[in-house]
């Protein structure tokens, strides 16, 4: 019994880096549409996500990144027009997908945006 005792400790590590190596489900962006009468991306995906925002610089872009969700689909590009040159959405890595609103030279924002 005592020979059991001491190898748990190390098949629990083992068990424990197997379980970790499982791929694991993610999130899937089902839809999205840019409504340019608004200035809005709206999206959404099948799970709860929280995204994270930035706005970039040189070119002046909208940065949304989606943690723990997959595209499910090739990188998309859709050009808009007005205030906003382009929208971007694609895998940044096995388990991000990212979105980017990119602003057309010399548009200024007025108005926060929310996420």
């Amino acid at each position: 019994m005592r020979r059991y005792q001491r190898l748990w400790p190390v098949a629990s590590v083992v068990l424990g880096g197997l379980l970790a190596a499982l791929p694991v489900e993610a999130a899937e962006l089902e839809s999205w549409r840019f409504d340019a009468q608004q200035n809005r991306l709206l999206f959404t995906t099948d799970e709860a996500v929280q995204p994270r925002a930035q706005f970039l610089f040189d070119p002046p872009r909208i940065v949304v990144d989606l943690p723990g969700t997959s595209l499910g689909r090739q990188t998309v590009n859709q050009s808009v027009g007005g205030g906003i040159r382009e929208v971007r959405i694609g895998q940044v890595d096995g388990q991000t997908t990212r979105l980017v609103i990119e602003l057309s030279p010399g548009y200024t924002m007025v108005r926060t945006f929310q996420v």
